[in-house]
């Protein structure tokens, strides 16, 4: 396969099956493998990067736990979609086990978030405030189903990064905003939540409709800090 032509003899510096994950991780992260991707065959593998099967195995094991790489049904191992949910579960794991760390990520969404907002009054289209607008009018349809109003809630935040025209400070929020969803989800059951989420979303649409940056940074950071009190509350409870 072509992209085994990409991969070099493994040194024995330091674990052979790091190394290897090492440059499959490469070829990933440069775009060599796309997502969806088959990788070489094993054989093709031990003999471009001359190590073991075992070593070849192992790696593809650590890429797997990764979420980088998946085995699939008929053979083969292929890249995987590689969405930010995805390749955060670890992390996600480990916000779960420390609950102030699940505040800290808040408080990065605070900066990230206000960020976005001025960006996205600055920058939407007619079409996108028109968008954001609709989302909001229909969250006040929604305070009674909290699965209807996560949808739309996903939606609406991904429409506020993309109206930003920023594609790396989109990829941060949408990151940090699939790393809090477990939690968000708890908090979302929570009497009065949605009630005041819709009325945060209203404030900021009408922030970004009217062009308005300072109004849509501030809206958009007391949005975040009712989410991150009413996150705590859920994590008490």
């Amino acid at each position: 396969m072509k992209n085994s032509a990409m991969l070099s003899p493994v040194t024995q510096q330091k674990s052979a099956s790091e190394r290897v994950g090492d440059q499959l991780r490469e070829l990933i992260a440069s775009g060599n493998l796309a997502a969806g991707e088959r990788l070489p065959s094993e054989n093709e593998l031990v003999r471009a990067l001359q190590v073991s099967r075992p070593v070849v195995r192992e790696a593809l094991r650590g890429l797997s736990m990764m979420g980088l790489v998946e085995s699939r049904q008929g053979g083969g191992c292929y890249v995987t979609d590689l969405t930010a949910e995805r390749l955060l579960q670890p992390l996600s794991f480990y916000l779960r086990l420390h609950d102030h760390s699940l505040m800290d990520l808040f408080g990065a969404r605070r900066f990230i978030d206000r960020g976005l907002a001025a960006e996205a009054a600055r920058n939407a289209s007619d079409e996108q405030k028109d968008n954001l607008t609709e989302m909001a009018r229909l969250g006040f349809e929604l305070v009674d189903d909290p699965v209807g109003f996560r949808v739309m809630d996903a939606q609406f935040h991904d429409l506020i990064a993309e109206a930003s025209a920023n594609s790396f400070l989109k990829s941060v929020s949408q990151s940090l905003y699939s790393l809090a969803m477990s939690a968000r989800r708890r908090a979302s059951e929570m009497p009065g939540v949605l009630d005041q989420s819709a009325k945060d979303h209203d404030a900021i649409a009408k922030a970004i409709a009217d062009g308005d940056e300072q109004a849509a940074a501030e809206a958009m950071d007391e949005h975040v800090r009712h989410i991150t009190q009413t996150t705590q509350l859920a994590l008490k409870s």
